[in-house]
């Protein structure tokens, strides 16, 4: 079971450490030239990076899923009941915060992006505003997510994810 933390720990900081040697030359190359081409490939790093957090955030359940032997779709139900259960209230409420998140990158506006706009200055990440498109106007990198996929947003996600398995199988 601790061989999943691992893996998954040293594949997002492999990730990490990717996307920004790759945007680094992106930026390098932008210095001569404002191509359209390098700005689609850095809004394309931005992409991937959510993409690697659903995908992250996913597996993480199936893991759950599977390591519980439990229905299709209860494995986050199993989860926050035992965190409600060993009165893990920080916790909890962190991995409710990327479960929104996770949902809003995949769905968009909804039930999970009104929750996460009603508590959006304790958030541990950014969000694009209500009333906007975009958060951060005249960057040519930002894509149209109402969540801002950073390297922190990565590494807080992970940190959750890491916290919630540990405390599911007692893994200190």
């Amino acid at each position: 079971m601790q061989r999943f933390i691992q893996i998954i720990s040293e594949s997002t900081e492999t990730h990490i450490e990717n996307f920004n040697r790759i945007e680094n030359l992106i930026h390098e190359e932008r210095q001569q030239s404002g191509s359209t081409r390098l700005v689609i490939n850095l809004q394309k790093m931005r992409w991937e990076r959510a993409i690697f957090v659903i995908g992250l955030f996913s597996l993480f359940e199936a893991v759950i899923q599977n390591e519980l032997k439990i229905e299709k779709g209860s494995a986050f139900k199993e989860l926050k009941i035992k965190l409600a259960r060993d009165k893990n209230e920080e916790l909890l409420v962190r991995f409710e915060d990327f479960y929104h998140a996770i949902n809003v990158l995949k769905h968009g506006k909804g039930h999970s992006y009104t929750k996460l706009l009603e508590k959006q200055d304790s958030l541990l990440f950014e969000i694009t505003p209500a009333d906007s498109s975009f958060r951060n106007e005249g960057d040519v990198s930002e894509i149209e997510t109402l969540i801002y996929v950073d390297d922190n947003f990565l590494k807080s996600c992970l940190a959750v994810i890491c916290q919630c398995y540990e405390e599911l199988f007692r893994i200190k």
